[in-house]
């Protein structure tokens, strides 16, 4: 009898980590406020003296938790977002998927075993390598994790400044774009993450695929964190769970004018 060869299952915590920029759009199409600031490219826009995506392929490098750095990102900018980066090394180009998530799931099923997958974006203007660090330390205790701030950290921080909150009974946060998957194991949440996105110009199908009674229980103010990871894990078979930071800035990213006013105003501090 021939024996099957076995399966190895590496612990979360011992994955090789490699990275993914998210720097997509419709090819053609210029992001409003790059639009504003003259650039192709949101990754383009500059703060601090430095173009956004710089800004992030130098944090994820300085983390020392990078193995490999891909950023996803269509054909028309790709000489752009070279020229913003020269003189950097460890990363390379990859192609969009036409969404986050699908972008997301193409990495993980062509990545080798053995190897976790870091998800960010390329308007991260903030990010940091300490807080690379702080979210995979806690990332790397399950097989799938989102990093977010907690609402009294991010309006203690920037009184006033204008945010958009998710609010559960117990626990009221803002994502902060960063995402772990641990390998294989944690493809079917990014398969679920891409349904969500295929829906969600139809709130009844969003309905449906999160659970009926998941949607009344968000709407009616009884969602808990603890359930929500519970009904997220039942869902697609993957343990997740949200990962608070302690830093504001992570939950900054650069969508609007007043997003970028408050980043170049941040940076010129240091």
């Amino acid at each position: 009898m021939t024996s099957q060869p076995k399966t190895v299952t590496v612990a979360a915590a011992d994955l090789k980590i490699d990275a993914l920029v998210l720097a997509g759009r419709r090819e053609g199409e210029i992001d409003p406020l790059a639009g504003v600031e003259n650039v192709p490219h949101k990754a383009l826009l500059v703060a601090g003296g430095k173009p956004l995506i710089r800004r992030v392929i130098e944090a994820l490098k300085s983390s020392g938790r990078i193995d490999r750095i891909a950023i996803a990102a269509p054909e028309d900018v790709r000489s752009a977002i070279g020229a913003a980066l020269a003189g950097v090394d460890g990363w390379s180009f990859r192609d969009t998927a036409g969404s986050p998530a699908s972008s997301a799931l193409a990495a993980m099923e062509e990545a080798p075993e053995g190897r976790a997958l870091l998800v960010t974006t390329c308007d991260h203007a903030l990010l940091s390598a300490a807080m690379v660090r702080g979210f995979l330390d806690e990332a790397r205790k399950s097989d799938a994790a989102a990093a977010c701030v907690e609402r009294t950290i991010y309006e203690t921080r920037f009184p006033g400044s204008k945010r958009t909150f998710i609010k559960l009974k117990d626990f009221s946060f803002s994502g902060a774009n960063l995402f772990w998957f641990a390998g294989a194991r944690a493809k079917g949440l990014a398969d679920f993450w891409r349904g969500l996105e295929a829906n969600r110009k139809n709130p009844l199908a969003m309905a449906r695929a999160i659970g009926v009674f998941t949607a009344l229980s968000y709407l009616t103010g009884s969602m808990t964190k603890a359930r929500l990871e519970n009904t997220i894990r039942k869902r697609t078979k993957v343990g997740v769970r949200l990962v608070p930071l302690a830093a504001a800035e992570a939950a900054i990213d650069v969508d609007k004018p007043q997003d970028l006013e408050l980043v170049r105003k941040l940076l010129a501090l240091e």
